[in-house]
C-alpha cells in the first residue's frame, strides 16, 4: 500500500486512540463493576440453598449481603474485575491469530507476554476463589481450623490442622484462572469481531447474556472434571508442602484425603466448587463481552473538521496515516457506513477545496481504499505463486523490503523493466495489476514495477499472516525455511534461484558450480530432512493445516471488505450525487483495480482447499466468523463490480480500458459473471 500522507508523530496516534477508545474503556470496566453485586447476589443466594425451608434460606441470603466481611469481599472482588479489565485492553486484537502448526500454537502460548497474562489470571483466580470460599461459609471459610481429635494429657494444647477443603477451593481457583487464559488465546477470545448490523449496546449485550450463562455453567462442568482428575494424580503435593511449611496436621479421622476417588465423589463440594466456577466465568465474560460491545462500537470521523486543531481525527487523514489498527478499522466502518446512509456526508467526500477546488477528500479516501485492494491483489498473487511450488523459492539473495509510509506497507526494490523479463502471469493480472493508470489518483504501485527473474531470486517465500505469512499488521514478505516433510531436491528451487537472466549474460558473467563441499551439506541437509519427515512425532508438531494457511492470508480481510463497499458505494452514488465530476475522472483505475482483483480471487479459489467452507458453530460464545472471511471478501468483490456496472450501465463502454477488462466488464453488464 502506499499512501501520500503519514503522521510521524506516535504521541498523535496515541492521544487519538485516547479520545475515540479512552471513554468506551473506562464505561465497559466501570458496568463490570456496577454488574458486579449482581452476580455476588446471585451466588451467595445459590451457594446457601436449602429447598425444604426457602423463607429462611432466602432470609439468610439477604442478611449476608449487608454484612461487613461481604462488602469487603466485593470490593476486592472489583479489583480482580479491574486487573480483567485491564488486560482485556492489553491483549486485544482486531486481527486472529492463527498458528498453522500444532508447534507454532504452543509457540504462541509459552509466549513471554501470554505466560504473564496465564501467571495473572491464576493468581485473580485463586483470589476470587478465596472470596468465593469465604462468602459460602461452612467447613470452606478457613484454611487452617482446629483438630477435632480430643486433647491428651500428655499435649493439652489444641493442633491446628489443614482444612483440605479450603485448600481445594484455591487450587480449583487457580487451575480455572489458567485454564481461562489458555483458551483466551487457543480460542482467539482477545479478537474483536466488528458486528455486521449495527445495533444499540443493551441489545448487543442482553443477546449474550444468556450464553455468557450457558457457556460458564457447561465450561465449569468440564473445568471441576479436569482439575478433578490433576487433583487425584498431583493433589498430594501441595498438600503436603502447605502443610509442611506451615507446621499443620492432617485431620483424616474425621474427613476422607480429597485427593482420592471416595473423597473427590463429594457431591457438596464438587457442587460449591462448580458453583465458584460459574462465578468466576461470568463475571470474566462479562467485563470482557462489555468491553468487547463498546471497542467495536461504530465512531463516526467528521470528513471535514470545523476547526483547525481537530484535522489529526478527519477522516481522510486517519485513512491516510499510521493509526492504531483498530482506528484503521473504525476509521474504515465509518467510511463504509457513511457511503450507504449519509448523503449529506458523501456530499463532502465529493466537494472541492477551498481556495484551489481540488478533491482532496476523495483522492485521498479513494487512494487508500486502492491501496489496501492492491495490497491484496499482491498477496494472492504471490500465495498463488509460492503454491505454484509447493511453497519453495530460493533466497539466493537477500529480499530488501523498501518500508513506506506505515509499517502494514512494504514494495520490493526490482532492477528496471528494462532489465528483466516478465514472469508470466494471468491476462488481467500481468496487463493491469502494475499499470500505471493509477497516477491519475498520485498513487503508487503497490510493486512499483513488473515482477522479474531478480524478483524470483529475492522472494524466499510467501508472506505470512500472523504465525504462516507474517503479522498482519506489517504484510511483508518473509523467507520461509525449508519444511521438513517436503523430499524434493533443491534442483527445483535452483531453478528460481537461477532464472536465464539476460542482462547478467550479457555482462559476461559466468555461473560458478557448486563446490564439492557445498553439494556435501546440500545432500546430508537432505538426508536429514528425509529422516525426520519419517518420524510421525515430528510430523505431528511440524505438519501444516492448509485450512489454517488459507485463513491466515484472508485474517485481515476485513478491512479490504470495508473499503470495497465504501468506495463501490461512492462511485454508485457519483453517478446522481456528484456535481464536480471527481469520481469520473479515476473511474477507470477503480475499474481495473477491480477486475484485476477479481482475477486473483478467482484463480485463488481454484487452488485445492481454498473452496472448503469450514463448519460454524451457532449459537456459540466464542466468535469464529473470521474463518469464512475469504468468502465474505468474494461476495462483496463481485457485489461491488456489479454495483458499479448495475448504476452506470452503458456508459462503462466509454471507460479506458483493456480488451481483457472490456469483456469482462460485459459480462457483468449482462449478469452472466
Amino acid at each position: 500500500m502506499a499512501t501520500a500522507v503519514r503522521v510521524p508523530c506516535a504521541g498523535g496516534s496515541r492521544d487519538t486512540l485516547w479520545r475515540v477508545l479512552g471513554w468506551r474503556m473506562v464505561t465497559s470496566v466501570v458496568w463490570s463493576v456496577v454488574l458486579l453485586p449482581v452476580c455476588t447476589t446471585v451466588f451467595i443466594i445459590f451457594s446457601s440453598i436449602d429447598l425444604l425451608h426457602p423463607i429462611q434460606w432466602l432470609s439468610d441470603s439477604f442478611n449476608d449481603l449487608y454484612s461487613s466481611y461481604v462488602i469487603f469481599y466485593f470490593l476486592l472482588l472489583s479489583v480482580v474485575i479491574i486487573i480483567i479489565s485491564i488486560f482485556n485492553v492489553e491483549f486485544y486484537a482486531v486481527v486472529p491469530s492463527i498458528p498453522c502448526s500444532r508447534l507454532a500454537l504452543i509457540g504462541k502460548i509459552m509466549h513471554p507476554q501470554q505466560l504473564v497474562h496465564s501467571f495473572m489470571h491464576a493468581a485473580m483466580g485463586m483470589v476470587t476463589a478465596w472470596c468465593a470460599a469465604v462468602m459460602t461459609k461452612g467447613r470452606y471459610s478457613f484454611l487452617v481450623v482446629a483438630c477435632t481429635s480430643t486433647e491428651s494429657l500428655d499435649n493439652p494444647v489444641a493442633q491446628t490442622c489443614l482444612n483440605e477443603y479450603h485448600l481445594f477451593f484455591l487450587l480449583a481457583g487457580t487451575f480455572m484462572g489458567y485454564s481461562y487464559s489458555l483458551l483466551y488465546f487457543v480460542n482467539n477470545m482477545n479478537y474483536l469481531p466488528f458486528p455486521i448490523i449495527q445495533q444499540y449496546k443493551f441489545l448487543r449485550f442482553r443477546r449474550s447474556l444468556l450464553l455468557i450463562v450457558k457457556h460458564s455453567c457447561v465450561e465449569s462442568l468440564f473445568l471441576v472434571r479436569n482439575f478433578c482428575i490433576v487433583y487425584y494424580f498431583l493433589g498430594h503435593i501441595p498438600k503436603a508442602w502447605i502443610s509442611t511449611a506451615m507446621d499443620l496436621h492432617m485431620d483424616e479421622q474425621f474427613h476422607r484425603p480429597l485427593d482420592t476417588i471416595t473423597g473427590l465423589l463429594n457431591l457438596s463440594l464438587l457442587y460449591h466448587v462448580w458453583l465458584c466456577g460459574v462465578f468466576l466465568l461470568v463475571t470474566w465474560y462479562i467485563s470482557w463481552i462489555l468491553f468487547k460491545i463498546y471497542a467495536t462500537e461504530a465512531h463516526v470521523f467528521p470528513v471535514q473538521p470545523p476547526f483547525m486543531e481537530e484535522s489529526d481525527e478527519c477522516l481522510p487523514k486517519v485513512l491516510n496515516s499510521n493509526p492504531p489498527l483498530i482506528i484503521k478499522y473504525l476509521a474504515l466502518q465509518d467510511l463504509m457506513l457513511l457511503s450507504q446512509y449519509s448523503p449529506s456526508r458523501r456530499q463532502e467526500v465529493f466537494s472541492l477545496s477551498q481556495p484551489g477546488g481540488h478533491p482532496h477528500n476523495w483522492t485521498a479516501i479513494s487512494r487508500e481504499c486502492l491501496n489496501l485492494l492492491n495490497d491484496m491483489t499482491q498477496r494472492l498473487i504471490l500465495y498463488q505463486e509460492a503454491a505454484a511450488t509447493n511453497g519453495r523459492m530460493s533466497s539466493s539473495y537477500p529480499m530488501e523490503p523498501k518500508r513506506l509510509d506505515s509499517p502494514e506497507e512494504t514494495i520490493f526494490r526490482t532492477p528496471k523493466p528494462s532489465q528483466m523479463p516478465r514472469l508470466s502471469m494471468p491476462p488481467l493480472v500481468k496487463t493491469q495489476l502494475f499499470s500505471s493508470k493509477l497516477s491519475t489518483l498520485d498513487m503508487a504501485s503497490p510493486l512499483g514495477s513488473p515482477l522479474g527473474c531478480s524478483m524470483v531470486n529475492r522472494m524466499a517465500g510467501i508472506f505470512d499472516v500472523n504465525t504462516c505469512y507474517g503479522s498482519p499488521q506489517s504484510p511483508q514478505l518473509v523467507r520461509r525455511g525449508p519444511r521438513l516433510w517436503t523430499s524434493a531436491s533443491d534442483q527445483q528451487t535452483s531453478e528460481f534461484s537461477n532464472p536465464p537472466c539476460t542482462s547478467a549474460i550479457a555482462e559476461g558473467k559466468t555461473v560458478r558450480q557448486p563446490s564439492m563441499i557445498y553439494s556435501w551439506i546440500q545432500n546430508k541437509r537432505e538426508q536429514i530432512k528425509n529422516f525426520l519427515s519419517k518420524r510421525v512425532l515430528i510430523m505431528y508438531f511440524f505438519s501444516k493445516h492448509p485450512e489454517a494457511s488459507i485463513q491466515a492470508v484472508f485474517s485481515d480481510v476485513q478491512m479490504h471488505i470495508w473499503a470495497l463497499e465504501g468506495l463501490s458505494h461512492l462511485v454508485a452514488a457519483s453517478f446522481t450525487e456528484d456535481r464536480f465530476g471527481v469520481v469520473q475522472t479515476a473511474l477507470p483505475a477503480i475499474l481495473n483495480t477491480l477486475l484485476t482483483l477479481q482475477e486473483a480471487v478467482d484463480k485463488y479459489f481454484k487452488l485445492p482447499h481454498a473452496s472448503s467452507k469450514p463448519s460454524r458453530v451457532s449459537g456459540s460464545l466464542v466468535d469464529t466468523s473470521y474463518k469464512t472471511l475469504r468468502f465474505a471478501f468474494r461476495a462483496s468483490l463481485k457485489t461491488a463490480i456489479y454495483r458499479i456496472t448495475t448504476t452506470f450501465g452503458e456508459h462503462l463502454n466509454a471507460v479506458q480500458a483493456s480488451a481483457e477488462h472490456q469483456k469482462r466488464l460485459q459480462q457483468f453488464l449482462e449478469f452472466k459473471e
